[in-house]
């Protein structure tokens, strides 16, 4: 994918609205970075590999389970959460925020984010370029 600095203004929008957040990333589903922002002490390549494996595998447990197509996963640790929500089909998007984060509200601007992400990649798609519709604002 070409460089698109809007999709840093997304990533960038989502952290100014949820704090506590500690990465973002957009990932396609094979597992590559398409934008992200982390700290330079975390490896964004291994982060992306292994949250499209983690989707991969609730994505299967879904289906085997009868509970329907994934649409929000998250991974609890004792420091924080990992949360992943599909963007598209093929594009995913990953936030790792801290323990004191309120997970509804993370969950919430994690959706909100991934469908204004996901209108804004429509238009690029169809026009080059997001159009004001696709714009950051809610």
């Amino acid at each position: 994918m070409a460089e698109a600095p809007w999709l840093k203004e997304a990533l960038m929008a989502m952290r100014d609205e949820v704090p506590g957040v500690r990465a973002l990333a957009i990932i396609s589903y094979d597992g590559f970075i398409i934008e992200s922002f982390m700290p330079s002490s975390v490896d964004e390549d291994l982060v992306a590999a292994m949250g499209s494996s983690v989707l991969s595998i609730a994505e299967r447990m879904g289906i085997d389970l009868g509970l329907g197509d994934f649409e929000l996963g998250v991974v609890c640790g004792d420091e924080g959460y990992l949360l992943l929500t599909k963007i598209t089909r093929d594009v995913i998007l990953l936030l790792l925020v801290g323990k004191d984060v309120k997970l509804g509200i993370a969950l919430y601007s994690a959706k909100r984010a991934a469908a204004r992400i996901a209108e804004m990649l429509e238009a690029v798609s169809f026009e080059g370029a997001p159009t004001s519709e696709g714009s950051l604002s809610p």
